[in-house]
């Protein structure tokens, strides 16, 4: 690109479909998006939860590369049985301690930009362990991580002790997160970009995420919440534009994930234990399979025998609520379960994933509010049927915002295959710094001012007795090989 690109701030609205935005509901939204370049058909992760998509976008890696597998997942770190909650400050640490500092085990966006001398912010209003996540090294190198739930959450408290000094006590309202995000936006418009002045800002809103869980995707209350953080965005638009480095600030919006309606908690330990296994969601005496629950739950045995590994993958199969099973594979590349998708094929492939990935059937059949995409999820979460969930290949999942505006950027919407992953590289090409040698994504063409190569994708399908699964690739040339959508057939 020819246009020089001198600050980059990122708006993350956590969960948003991009059907979602409108020009009734989302104006702020919708006037970026349709005024800049827009990856309509941009796609997360696999699994497609919160933290793994965060480190995956701060890493512009997937799970193989950075080791955080899901939400939750058995870690030898954590005493007590109970699994490692990627949400809480004290069991990152805690990971992060166990792996001398390497619980991420590829370089970020923070590394890179501190290598080149530049320097991080970022303003979440979500978990904890999110916020950490983005920036995973942010004391060492000197940047800047405010976190909502104050300075025993963050490795840097300097910078909410800086914030409340400004803004005064923090927020801690109901759903939806009204309070929160308006704080959070005071915080980057007021201080980070003109004080603090990072050459990367990253503010990342937990709505419209939490409406959707917890008050229906479609919803009078998570359509509030949109609109707030919606507002929240006009804000930030208006201190950008109003900065002395307007032109040459590069303006990034974009979700981690889309969302999904429930329509049934399915109890799979209950049906596991119909089965014969002795299967619980915490590491007991006389467990031998431990669930971590949710969209996508991860299923670990105990013992690691590959013929009562065929027998659980078998059980599952046999389920009517399972959408898609993944497991590892052999030394001949082949999947260890006959029926079941290698978790290579999807990134999900490390020492630390369970030994199989269970998906809940899902479909594209409209909702309550009559909105594409509804599933199955297990239970053991704390989230109300009828309310939304992620975490599987459902395309209303995998389906996310983003878009770029200033800086240059042409107005198009274009159906470039676009992942989470390809975003911090893209970022970092566009300020001349080095990408890490882990991180897998690569630089979106039609920003960069390329030529895209051709969308293409592969189908490829498995199953065993009466249970079948297709699974959609994403394959241009040149380009990794990532997840598009994928379930039962």
């Amino acid at each position: 690109m020819s246009t020089k690109v001198a600050r980059v701030v990122i708006v993350v609205f956590d969960g948003l479909r991009p059907d979602r935005i409108s020009e009734e509901l989302t104006p702020n939204l919708h006037r970026f998006v349709t005024g800049g370049l827009w990856y309509r058909e941009a796609r997360s992760v696999f699994p497609s939860m919160t933290r793994v998509a965060t480190t995956s976008f701060a890493t512009g890696s997937h799970p193989t590369q950075h080791g955080v597998v899901n939400n939750a997942f058995f870690h030898p770190a954590i005493s007590g049985g109970e699994p490692l909650d990627t949400s809480r400050a004290a069991h990152i640490r805690a990971a992060n301690a166990w792996h001398d500092g390497e619980f991420v085990e590829a370089k970020g966006i923070g590394c890179a930009l501190a290598a080149a001398d530049k320097r991080l912010a970022v303003v979440h209003s979500g978990s904890a362990g999110s916020a950490w996540l983005l920036n995973h090294r942010a004391r060492e190198h000197g940047h800047w991580t405010f976190s909502i739930h104050g300075r025993d959450h963050t490795d840097t408290p300097e910078a909410v002790d800086q914030s409340v000094e400004r803004f005064g006590p923090l927020p801690a309202g109901k759903s939806p997160k009204l309070d929160e995000a308006t704080y959070a936006m005071r915080v980057l418009t007021e201080l980070v970009l003109p004080e603090v002045q990072p050459d990367v800002a990253i503010i990342w809103y937990s709505e419209p995420d939490t409406s959707y869980h917890f008050h229906e995707i479609g919803s009078q209350e998570s359509d509030v919440a949109t609109a707030h953080v919606d507002g929240c965005f006009g804000k930030i638009l208006d201190a950008v534009h109003a900065s002395d480095h307007a032109d040459e600030t590069l303006l990034i919006v974009m979700s981690d994930h889309g969302q999904i309606s429930t329509t049934a908690a399915f109890d799979l330990v209950g049906a596991l234990k119909e089965k014969g296994f002795a299967a619980g969601c915490k590491a007991e005496a006389g467990t031998d399979v431990l669930v971590a629950p949710g969209s996508a739950a991860g299923l670990t045995l105990v013992s690691q025998d590959r013929t009562r590994l065929k027998a659980l993958g078998s059980a599952l199969m046999d389920m009517p609520e399972t959408g898609l099973l993944f497991c590892g594979a052999d030394e001949n590349g082949e999947p260890l379960v006959d029926g079941a998708f290698d978790r290579a094929l999807v990134g999900a492939d490390h020492s630390r994933s369970p030994d199989l990935y269970w998906v809940g059937r899902s479909s594209i059949e409209a909702d309550q509010h009559g909105l594409a995409g509804a599933g199955i999820y297990t239970t053991g979460v704390n989230v109300p049927v009828g309310g939304g969930m992620h975490g599987g290949l459902n395309p209303h999942e995998m389906n996310t915002l983003l878009a770029f505006g200033g800086a240059g950027m042409p107005v198009a919407c274009v159906n470039d295959q676009a992942n989470l992953t390809d975003i911090v590289p893209t970022v970092l090409a566009l300020m001349g710094v080095d990408r890490p040698v882990t991180m897998t994504g690569l630089p979106l063409d039609a920003v960069i001012g390329a030529q895209a190569p051709e969308p293409r994708q592969v189908r490829l399908e498995a199953g065993a007795g009466e249970f079948n699964q297709f699974l959609l690739l994403a394959a241009g040339d040149g380009r990794q090989r990532m997840p598009f959508c994928g379930g039962r057939i």
